[in-house]
């Protein structure tokens, strides 16, 4: 069945859960939120709200990984973003360079993910040019933190918030998409 042109072949299993999808964009839009009005926290607190954007982006994965018709790349991203960010909680005098470089690499990974998957599902992906455009800059934030390890405390959570803020509204985005998909199926099912 096609929805307003989207394909529910990939998001059926997702459709029951859109609530739980929007209510983890709220909450990466919220720590993306705290990083940026946060700007002259020490690094402890900044390692803190880094590893719990992480932690979320990590569950994200998990929930969405339904999308996909192969499932694997999406636990294996989610489980780089957990331990990124046990990594972070459990080294508390985490030098600026060494959260960098961690962050550095999982947006990376996950960027180049996220836009192999809007490749792939371009023509049945609404808004895909956002999905891309978020792909993009998680790739573009990740190459500026390794580029840029002596990046001052307040440059790093800036990229960082702003990364984390604008997947929090993807995220909702997609989790709004699924509530109208799954809305529409159960009044052509009543």
């Amino acid at each position: 069945m096609q929805v307003q042109g989207f394909s529910q072949t990939f998001v059926t299993p997702l459709l029951r859960r859109w609530g739980v999808v929007v209510a983890l964009g709220v909450v990466m839009a919220a720590i993306g939120l705290l990083l940026l009005v946060n700007l002259f926290d020490a690094v402890k607190t900044l390692a803190v709200l880094v590893a719990l954007g992480l932690a979320v982006a990590g569950v994200d994965e998990f929930v969405e990984a339904d999308r996909h018709r192969v499932r694997w790349p999406s636990y294996v991203l989610g489980l780089i973003w957990l331990a990124t960010a046990v990594v972070a909680i459990a080294w508390p005098g985490v030098t600026l360079w060494a959260l960098a470089a961690m962050v550095g690499l999982g947006f990376i990974a996950g960027g180049l993910a996220e836009i192999a998957f809007v490749v792939s599902y371009r023509r049945a992906l609404p808004m895909w040019g956002v999905w891309l455009l978020d792909g993009a800059c998680s790739v573009l934030v990740g190459i500026l933190a390794l580029a840029w390890p002596r990046a001052t405390i307040l440059a790093l959570a800036i990229l960082l918030g702003l990364r984390v803020l604008f997947r929090g509204i993807s995220t909702i985005m997609f989790g709004l998409s699924l509530r109208r998909i799954y809305r529409t199926t159960q009044a052509v099912h009543s």
